[in-house]
């Protein structure tokens, strides 16, 4: 990571990819294997669920991943239908003298990159691309059409950006409180709450870069915000609003 810098996490992940294939001898389809084996909560996908089911949701991603570790999760959890929209980074296999190599591409080159003003990383502006998701539903319900209400849950410092630029009054940021699980890479697949009880390191990001943005720039969101730590809180909190 420090060969790469604090902004080229992508460049990073790619490098550790390309060096497992080599020294491991493992295909594509093993590391997309591995990447669709990624932890979840069980709540938090019963809440995904829920608001599937309704035909009144829709549901979008918008991540600092991959495609393609992203659609291999989804599809081996049942829940690559869930989404209308996923808007991340674009991964690609490419072959080279015999040899397979993986590559990023940054999702925010889809608008010639970004200049956000708060500090978001060069390959995502989460505000840009809400924006873009908002308007390529406006020109298809027709400019006339009420902007729709938006629930956003997240727990990253860049998902505060578009909290503070895009979220109004009517608007719901469920945001993620608490610590991480120290280890997330120990356990795999869909996991209880409780597997997260124990000592844990590194807070959840969204809600201290929040604190930062008012106190320095006196900037705080528009729009009701509700922390949550569990997946019990978080489907709680969906069902709520559903009803």
């Amino acid at each position: 990571m420090k060969e790469h810098g604090p902004t080229k996490w992508h460049e990073c992940v790619a490098n550790l990819i390309n060096a497992c294939m080599l020294e491991k001898v493992c295909s594509n389809d093993d590391i997309l294997e591995k990447a669709a084996e990624m932890p979840y909560l069980i709540d938090v996908k019963q809440a995904l669920t829920d608001v599937a089911n309704n035909k009144h949701c829709r549901q979008a991603i918008i991540s600092d991943g991959n495609d393609k570790f992203i659609q291999a999760f989804l599809r081996k959890n049942e829940m690559i239908d869930f989404f209308s929209a996923v808007e991340t980074n674009v991964g690609s296999w490419e072959n080279n003298n015999a040899e397979t190599s993986f590559k990023i591409r940054y999702q925010s080159l889809k608008y010639g990159g970004h200049e956000c003003k708060l500090r978001c990383p060069p390959n995502l502006c989460k505000t840009q691309v809400l924006k873009d998701i908002l308007n390529r539903m406006k020109d298809a319900n027709g400019k006339d059409a009420k902007r729709p209400r938006i629930v956003y849950v997240g727990d990253g410092h860049n998902d505060a950006c578009p909290a503070l630029q895009v979220l109004n009054e009517n608007d719901v940021l469920l945001a993620r409180e608490g610590k991480r699980c120290p280890n997330p890479n120990s356990v795999s697949g869909p996991q209880f709450d409780k597997n997260h009880d124990n000592a844990a390191s590194g807070a959840f990001a969204i809600l201290s870069t929040l604190e930062k943005a008012e106190r320095r720039e006196s900037m705080v969101p528009k729009c009701r915000v509700c922390p949550w730590n569990t997946g019990e809180e978080l489907l709680s909190l969906v069902h709520g609003i559903l009803s």
